[in-house]
């Protein structure tokens, strides 16, 4: 039986197994690659703190994701696949390395934010 997402090290491990996937990923990992050209030393802190906030009401990120993806959107548009393809690689790192309430709620929440950000960036 897998353990639910408890602590910063496991949000840790989801955040790194995740972005380890989404790297190498052929629909989506230019976007964070070539497009965003993100620095995994600067990202990942932020992405853990992010996520740490939600799962486990850590309170330590601040930032507005929003203009980050606004930003990104008018350098190569996000569309509706790269969405899909986010959310599957998220929902598969999780079913890999956890299960229970705060693994569901992870799913949930990519969910949420997923539909919001795929809204905004076609309003734009």
């Amino acid at each position: 039986m897998k353990k639910d997402i408890a602590t910063e090290a496991d949000v840790k491990l989801l955040v790194d197994s995740f972005y380890a996937q989404v790297m190498k990923d052929d629909v989506i990992g230019f976007i964070f690659k070539d497009v965003a050209k993100i620095s995994m030393d600067t990202h990942m802190p932020i992405m853990c703190k992010f996520w740490g906030t939600i799962l486990l009401d850590t309170n330590d990120y601040q930032g507005n994701p929003m203009t980050k993806h606004f930003d990104l959107n008018k350098k190569t548009a996000l569309l509706p696949e790269h969405f899909v393809r986010w959310k599957a690689l998220w929902f598969k790192t999780l079913e890999d390395l956890f299960e229970g309430e705060r693994a569901n709620e992870a799913k949930t929440r990519a969910k949420t934010i997923a539909y919001l950000m795929e809204s905004k960036m076609n309003q734009m």
